[in-house]
């Protein structure tokens, strides 16, 4: 039967409505200060509720992965958002991370600090320099983020995800973007790729501590921003760039990965790309 062409609509608008309803069946409990996943299997499903999106875009799911809540933003490419650290964490992490600055500026050294790691970043701090910060923290930040990628790609790549090392000693290291009167400046990384093959980024400041921002992927034409405690997971190889921030700071635990080849490439084109694209922000 071939409903009038209202009825269409209204029909059309309640499936909307009650898809826009939908929300998570279990709660989303907090990350302890030592983040630790659980090793219960299974997911749970929902659509994200809060996310500013292009209208003609899928919305993401929202899934429970291993007792975390797992937002995937783009299934095929395997881009996804994990809420893994609670803010007392991350505001622990900067502390240490201030704490070890005061020290080597106190003691009269001129070892470096903060400076450049690679091509595009100018501030970076390796954590394996940072007292007890690897095995408090990162060890168990990366544990964590390999279990849920192997969930993510499943099958046999379960086995292969806990293969995921750090790339080198400089890793992970701390990623600091700033732009305040009184303090060096760095406020953006320009279209690059990393080059490994897994790269997560854990946000270790709130919204509302920076204006602007946001990590921009061309093949997704989404500017992702993360909220405190969140750790975005993509592949290597997909083009991406650290958006300027226009105040404040902005503040970030990188990792690039290497030992699991997720087999999957960017396809998008430069010259197809705009910057209109970069206003698509996706806040999970």
């Amino acid at each position: 039967v071939i409903q009038p062409r209202q009825t269409r609509s209204m029909t059309a608008k309640k499936n909307r409505e009650r898809r826009d309803s939908v929300r998570l069946q279990t709660a989303h409990q907090a990350c302890s200060p030592k983040s630790h996943v659980s090793r219960g299997m299974g997911s749970k499903v929902a659509v994200a509720d809060d996310a500013i999106d292009s209208i003609d875009s899928p919305a993401p799911q929202v899934m429970t992965i291993l007792g975390k809540r797992v937002t995937m933003i783009d299934p095929v490419r395997k881009v996804f958002v994990i809420d893994l650290l609670s803010p007392e964490v991350c505001d622990q992490i900067r502390m240490m991370a201030d704490n070890h600055t005061r020290e080597i500026h106190k003691s009269g050294s001129n070892a470096e600090i903060w400076r450049t790691l690679y091509t595009y970043t100018k501030m970076d701090l390796p954590v394996v320099e940072v007292k007890n910060m690897v095995k408090k923290y990162t060890e168990n930040i990366l544990y964590d983020v390999k279990k849920i990628v192997g969930e993510i790609f499943g099958g046999p790549m379960r086995k292969e995800a806990m293969k995921l090392r750090p790339r080198s000693w400089k890793e992970p290291h701390l990623l600091l973007y700033q732009r305040l009167d009184d303090r060096p400046q760095h406020t953006g990384i320009e279209m690059h790729y990393d080059g490994c093959d897994i790269t997560w980024q854990a946000m270790l400041t709130r919204l509302d501590e920076y204006e602007g921002g946001g990590t921009y992927f061309r093949c997704l034409r989404k500017n992702i921003k993360l909220r405190q405690g969140q750790v975005l997971v993509h592949p290597g190889e997909l083009y991406h760039k650290g958006l300027d921030i226009t105040y404040g700071i902005r503040c970030l635990l990188v990792c690039f990965t290497d030992g699991m080849n997720p087999k999957i490439l960017d396809d998008s084109k430069a010259q197809e790309d705009s910057s209109e694209y970069e206003s698509n922000v996706f806040v999970a």
